[in-house]
């Protein structure tokens, strides 16, 4: 990963990983019970929420959880990020803001 990360212990993370339990911040999910979420089923939703609310820590494991392709299928069909978001993912993601489905919401 990048110099991102380096300010979190993601030795800790990738353990948590391997517990396969959800890994994310519990509170990023409020309004769902934990339980009823299913990482592969609900991989749109969970992307999205930590994308626009998330901690660097779940920005790393969604990166280490979800393939970059993933993630930019997700963003680009996006109706939810808000415009700080949606600048994020473009730069980060390398992703034109142009082809971000929520940008045109903003323009």
């Amino acid at each position: 990963m990048n110099t991102y990360f380096n300010s979190i212990d993601t030795g800790t993370l990738d353990q948590q990983l391997n517990t396969k339990q959800f890994p994310f911040s519990k509170f990023l999910f409020w309004d769902t019970p934990i339980k009823m979420i299913d990482v592969k089923l609900h991989k749109n939703y969970i992307i999205e929420r930590v994308l626009v609310k998330g901690f660097l820590k779940d920005l790393y494991l969604l990166l280490k959880m979800y393939s970059n392709d993933e993630i930019v299928t997700v963003i680009k069909n996006s109706k939810v990020l808000d415009k700080k978001t949606i600048n994020f993912c473009s730069y980060y993601f390398n992703v034109p803001l142009n082809e971000l489905h929520a940008s045109s919401y903003y323009n």
